[in-house]
């Protein structure tokens, strides 16, 4: 018995270790609260294209981009781009586009300013092949 529970307890250890080391990392900003970004394609060709942004009550202005990225000859070109700014907690870009065949993906910029400064980073959603 006490065996058995050693080794439960063991076992239970090294899975919350594992656990903590999968975790990715996170950044802490001061006047961006959380962003994301995904792309959808349909089977008919219909990328949906999402962005998003919430600032902290510290923050005052967002500008929001997505661009549609087409993989080729190893590198991502521009296919298109939506933008939106905003004084509000947040914003976001909901779009479709039609596409052909190939490999996609979303690059979203964000940019959050506040009286004493800002915060920008840029984010890729996961590639879809249509």
């Amino acid at each position: 018995m006490i065996i058995l529970a050693v080794l439960a307890t063991s076992a239970f250890a090294a899975e919350e270790t594992s656990a903590k080391q999968d975790s990715g990392v996170s950044i802490l900003y001061t006047y961006i609260n959380q962003a994301s970004t995904s792309l959808t394609i349909s089977a008919d060709g219909t990328a949906t294209v999402y962005g998003y942004v919430q600032k902290t009550p510290a923050g005052k202005y967002i500008y929001l981009s997505c661009t549609l990225q087409r993989y080729s000859n190893g590198t991502w070109s521009n296919v298109k781009s939506w933008s939106k700014s905003s004084t509000s907690s947040s914003a976001s870009i909901h779009e479709s586009y039609q596409v052909s065949s190939g490999t996609y993906r979303v690059e979203t910029y964000y940019y959050v300013s506040a009286d004493s400064g800002y915060e920008s980073d840029t984010i890729y959603s996961k590639t879809v092949t249509y």
